[in-house]
């Protein structure tokens, strides 16, 4: 989630991308409005099995500028 209205999702997108490129595959991106103007960024992430490593994803979304909040909504294994 961004922080708030004025936060470019394009540019968020992008620093996310950057972020966890190096151990995770972003497999799509939606760009989802939630309510009064505000818009969420949607990511589908392939990431190994290992321990930690949602709790490692989570905190680099976090670190992005511009980004409130990331959350794991679905988990699946392979």
């Amino acid at each position: 989630m961004p922080n708030g209205l004025e936060v470019d999702l394009d540019t968020m997108r992008k620093g996310v991308e950057t972020k966890i490129s190096g151990f995770c595959k972003i497999e799509q991106v939606e760009i989802k409005p939630i309510a009064f103007g505000l818009k969420a960024l949607m990511m589908n992430i392939v990431v190994e099995d290992e321990e930690g490593m949602m709790d490692r994803v989570e905190a680099e979304i976090g670190s992005v500028e511009g980004v409130q909040s990331a959350r794991v909504f679905a988990l699946n294994k392979i």
